[in-house]
């Protein structure tokens, strides 16, 4: 067994060597990814000048990691995660590789486009769970909030660096240097991961062998009444707000604008995020915070398709951008710490499941009523959904008694009973209390 270094009283997540490897590496890697996302969409649009076939090219990474979710899940709770990242690391390097190359001879088509999507997404089926459950192992329960947060405001300050730089880059190099530029960063991850130290990661335990794997985590699930609220909330914004970026970059081209303004206002996104990341820093998440999270992200949603120009839009993007950060991570938060170690890699597979298949059909049929509405339509369509599905969830709750409010000297407080973490046997029913 191996030695692990003690989380003492007041040690930050970065004193260890792991975790600044670890976020180092993946803001390197993150950044070269957001900027590919950028040229790919901008290639995608530029060569069928339809929303409906960006739509296609957006969604086929999800679905890819829809189908190969569950052995996803599957990998990140049975095998060692590091070596795990770092083959799909590599993986993913080599994939934007042959892009970068393809782009350089102006060879690139849709059709190849959307092939590479989906051997992306299926890569990232196994690389997202995995990814999940490393930054439990190197931060443990006591930092593993604070792991989500930063994990998250890397993934949003690689959206800013990227929308920064994409522009710059793709005047220099061109679109194919920009994908380049995205496979070389893959060697910061592998680098970070290699130089690790192993007896300092947090041993887990890992999943024993046997057969209905997935069908165990169900089981788990049925009875969990919170978890099933999570993975409720999580469909409802998967199906519809996931498609903001498509949306934002078909308004983008009708309103006569290029990739810098695209990149704009995902910077203005991203901004918004980090901030949002600065408050989840200390706070602690809470299913009151899911819940008026959800409904604001609609209502803030509805607001960007009402928007007339680029600066009133970039002023509802910020406070989106905001939002959307706390909810994934009181979301992620929540789902892994009510969750008993040995099944987390299955459970946030299920869980990454039920948001690509809302990503994907919320993202095909964005693009397809983009093209009938226009993008602004739809922006407002579906953030008048989010809100009223949420709003809808907690009255029903309530009034089946499944979740009370009561009032407290502090604010109001969510009382949700649920079972106590137990895998197998039957659980005991205890209440969980959130402060809203």
């Amino acid at each position: 067994m191996r030695s692990q270094r003690p989380v003492t009283k007041g040690s930050s997540l970065f004193s260890f060597r792991n975790s600044r490897l670890f976020f180092i590496g993946q803001l390197i890697s993150q950044i070269g990814s957001s900027m590919q996302v950028v040229a790919l969409g901008w290639i995608a649009l530029r060569l069928s000048h339809n929303g409906f076939v960006l739509g296609i090219v957006t969604a086929a990474p999800i679905f890819a990691m829809l189908v190969a979710g569950p052995f996803g899940g599957f990998v990140a709770d049975r095998l060692p995660a590091r070596p795990v990242l770092i083959g799909t690391s590599a993986a993913l390097g080599g994939l934007s590789a042959v892009l970068g190359l393809l782009a350089s001879h102006n060879a690139l088509t849709v059709w190849q486009l959307i092939v590479s999507a989906l051997l992306v997404g299926a890569v990232n089926a196994v690389a997202v769970p995995t990814t999940q459950v490393f930054v439990s192992e190197i931060a443990a329960d006591s930092h593993l909030r604070q792991a989500i947060t930063v994990n998250n405001a890397i993934l949003d300050l690689s959206v800013v660096v990227g929308a920064a730089l994409v522009g710059p880059v793709i005047g220099w190099l061109g679109t194919a240097g920009v994908i380049s530029v995205n496979a070389v960063s893959y060697v910061g991850v592998i680098a970070a991961l290699l130089f690790m130290r192993p007896g300092e990661l947090h041993e887990r335990q890992k999943a024993p062998k046997e057969r209905a794997q997935l069908w165990r985590a169900v089981g788990y699930l049925a009875p969990r009444r919170d978890l099933l609220l999570l993975m409720a909330i999580t469909a409802v914004v998967s199906v519809f707000a996931t498609s903001l970026p498509p949306l934002l970059l078909l308004l983008s081209d009708q309103l006569g604008k290029g990739a810098d303004t695209y990149g704009t206002l995902l910077t203005a996104i991203s901004v918004g995020a980090l901030t949002g990341a600065c408050a989840m820093w200390r706070a602690k998440p809470a299913l009151g915070t899911v819940l008026v999270g959800t409904l604001l992200l609609g209502v803030l949603e509805s607001a960007a398709g009402a928007m007339p120009t680029v600066v009133t839009l970039i002023a509802v993007l910020f406070p989106i951008g905001v939002i959307s950060v706390v909810l994934r991570t009181a979301l992620l938060t929540l789902a892994q710490l009510w969750t008993d170690p040995e099944l987390r890699g299955r459970v946030l597979a299920l869980y990454l499941s039920v948001y690509r298949v809302g990503w994907l059909l919320g993202t095909l049929t964005s693009g397809w009523l983009a093209r009938l509405w226009g993008p602004r339509a739809v922006l407002g369509l579906s953030g008048g959904a989010v809100a009223v599905t949420v709003l809808v969830i907690g009255i029903v709750l309530v009034m089946a008694r499944a979740l009370s409010v009561t009032r407290t000297a502090t604010g109001f407080r969510l009382v949700l009973p649920r079972p106590t973490a137990t895998p197998v046997g039957p659980a005991a029913v205890r209440p969980v209390q959130d402060n809203l």
